[in-house]
């Protein structure tokens, strides 16, 4: 289906606008997403900085208030004490001390006093005060821990054992430094939570947890993670935000003191929740765009067609035969430009119609002209074949001879079929034309005709040689000698053709000569008005510089030589 160019323009003009503003939200679009996305995670790794550096303090403080608890002399000698007496009462005391020291600290959860020689140990909770027969592979650990890092850790509470709690260890020395016992400050896992992961947590986020440097839960989310290996995906080697699979972006910093970690892990998809709103408003401005660039196109489009339009119309009247038209030019641009060439080529075409019409009347006067000259000719033919055959039939062979190489000569010279023939129908003709000359000189000179083999089927320009031929009886010979010869040769020499006229008449000077060839020709009818410059401008005309005349005289005689190409084809 063919479309207008209105329709064309004004498609071209939308499609450029939907992908312009398409491309420019999409732009936008993805901007904003990045700029979303670096704010929000930039936040929150700034939180969780902070939120680290608090835990850090924490932890450190709680170090030094473990230090400063094991240092005490009551605790020492009390444990002294217990080993002593073997007295339970001791052990209530060791509990009174411990519930003293817990008692300005409401971070902690409680203080536990192991007592690794006699496999027992101490709470400050109120029930129960304290717990014999500990394992001692629990004991063994709480050592190995301790020797291992001053940081805190996770490990199992020795009297309450479905508790996990973050526990800082601090060994007591007796005089001697031998380990009398260790000293365990304990803070549970959800209070650790509520005081660093909770207030950090929002909707976005999908998991929180804090590891220590053995990559074990120290509290998250869910209360169950804790104690457990931290999973790969949240594990970081250092501190900054990391995109991980699926979607992942984990943030995560390390505390200098405590050697823990806080990570975060957020879905991106939920960052750029808040992006869906403004598709909705990026859609709306798309169609308002659309909208505009539908109007503004409509009008631009109508502007553009509307002279268009009226020259189309112009051109299919036009087309019809109506050439009295012409298009309206209304602007100076492309399009006013283009109804003005289009008026001058009407105008050209009326022109050049009347000067068809012109010349086909004039074409029609000349054959009309034509046929009545073509009259005379053939009344002349008709007439001197009447005479022919009257001699003959009285027995005038001579005459009547002569009388039709005249009919035969005067067609050649008369007819304007073909401008070329073969050298062998040229010199037939000449052969005519010096048959009448002979008679009218009773035998005054003689030709003799050389002609080489191959020469005789070379075309030549009809009538070439005759005007030669003529000016060498007229001019050239002495009748009155009677030893008159004349010398018809044509010769082929590669690809050129040579013809001779020569003769042994009186010959002429070099002015002759020159006067001769430099003459204008003369523009009458007739055998001998031809001439010698005739010649040269025909086989200038038919060859250029590949064909002409050449002229040599002297007392003895005179040589005219034409030269050509030599064509045995048309």
């Amino acid at each position: 289906m063919k479309q207008s160019i209105r329709k064309k323009v004004l498609l071209a003009i939308l499609l450029v606008t939907i992908l312009t503003s398409c491309c420019i939200t999409v732009v936008f679009y993805f901007r904003s997403a990045s700029m979303i996305e670096k704010n929000y995670t930039e936040t929150v790794y700034s939180r969780v900085r902070q939120t680290m550096e608090s835990f850090d303090n924490s932890m450190k403080e709680l170090y030094y208030k473990n230090i400063e608890i094991a240092g005490k002399e009551e605790l020492q000698r009390e444990i002294e004490q217990y080993r002593e007496s073997n007295n339970a009462d001791e052990l209530e005391s060791l509990a009174e001390i411990l519930r003293a020291c817990k008692k300005n600290e409401d971070r902690l959860s409680s203080i536990d006093l192991i007592l690794p020689k006699e496999q027992i140990a101490v709470t400050s909770e109120d029930f129960p005060v304290y717990k014999r027969e500990i394992p001692k592979e629990e004991i063994q650990t709480i050592k190995e821990m301790e020797e291992k890092t001053a940081r805190p850790v996770m490990v199992k509470n020795s009297v309450h054992e479905n508790r996990t709690q973050v526990t800082e260890i601090q060994p007591i020395y007796d005089e001697e430094q031998n380990i009398l016992a260790y000293l365990l400050l304990n803070v549970e896992e959800r209070t650790l939570y509520y005081q660093y992961i909770d207030p950090i947590y929002d909707e976005n986020m999908n998991q929180a947890l804090v590891y220590d440097e053995n990559e074990v839960v120290v509290t998250g989310m869910n209360s169950k993670e804790a104690g457990k290996a931290c999973a790969e995906e949240m594990c970081l080697k250092q501190n900054g935000i990391f995109q991980k699979e699926k979607g992942v972006i984990v943030i995560g910093y390390k505390g200098a003191f405590s050697g823990c970690q806080l990570s975060i892990a957020v879905q991106r998809n939920a960052i750029l929740r808040q992006l869906r709103q403004m598709q909705i408003f990026l859609i709306v401005i798309v169609l308002v765009f659309l909208f505009v660039a539908i109007v503004l196109a409509g009008s631009l489009t109508r502007a553009i067609y509307r002279p268009i339009k009226k020259l189309t119309d112009t051109v299919e009247q036009v087309g019809e035969g109506d050439l009295s038209l012409r298009a309206e030019v209304e602007t100076g641009d492309e399009i006013g430009i283009l109804c003005r060439e289009f008026n001058v080529m009407l105008d050209d075409i009326q022109e050049l119609i009347q000067k068809v019409i012109e010349e086909e009347r004039l074409k029609k006067d000349a054959e009309l002209e034509a046929l009545q000259y073509q009259i005379t000719p053939h009344f002349m033919y008709n007439t001197l074949n009447s005479i022919k055959f009257a001699a003959l039939i009285r027995g005038e062979k001579e005459l009547g001879g002569l009388i039709g190489d005249f009919v035969e000569l005067l067609q050649a010279t008369i007819s304007k079929k073909g401008t070329f023939l073969t050298v062998a129908d040229e010199f037939h003709i000449l052969n005519n034309y010096v048959h009448l000359q002979e008679f009218r000189y009773q035998g005054s000179f003689r030709v003799r005709y050389e002609m080489e083999e191959g020469a005789g089927g070379c075309y030549i320009p009809r009538l070439i040689l005759q005007p030669l031929v003529e000016n060498a009886i007229l001019h050239g010979i002495d009748m009155k000698e009677k030893n008159g010869e004349i010398i018809l040769r044509a010769k082929l020499e590669q690809d050129r053709l040579r013809l001779f006229v020569v003769d042994n008449g009186r010959g002429m000077t070099k002015e002759q000569v020159d006067t001769l060839l430099h003459s204008k020709a003369k523009k009458t009818n007739g055998l001998s008005a031809i001439g010698v410059p005739n010649i040269k401008e025909r086989l200038e005309l038919y060859y250029g510089e590949e064909g002409g005349l050449v002229y040599q005289s002297s007392e003895s005689g005179t040589t005219a030589e034409i030269f050509l190409p030599a064509k045995k084809e048309l």
